[in-house]
């Protein structure tokens, strides 16, 4: 009985920090998309498809991490059936 319980906090931690550290990714990717924004407002000499083309990349890492945090969220799914 104590293994069950050991085994129930264990993925709980272990989804609580995979998760918190996904947000804590897109937080500081939010950041730099700002920072990045600022920066290309003041910058004058930058095409418009440099400036679509960052757009899109950032778009892109944001996309990919959305992904990963989905498929940690779908691989602990199974278990969440043993955290009653």
């Amino acid at each position: 009985m104590e293994t069950n319980l050991l085994a129930k906090q264990s993925l709980k931690l272990y989804h609580a920090a995979l998760t918190q550290t996904l947000d804590a990714a897109l937080t500081l990717q939010n950041q730099s998309q700002k920072t990045i924004e600022n920066l290309l407002d003041q910058t004058p000499g930058i095409p418009a498809e440099g400036r679509r083309a960052i757009g899109d990349w950032i778009e892109a890492c944001r996309q990919q991490t959305e992904a990963v945090k989905t498929v940690i969220d779908e691989g602990f799914r199974p278990f969440r059936q043993y955290e009653e």
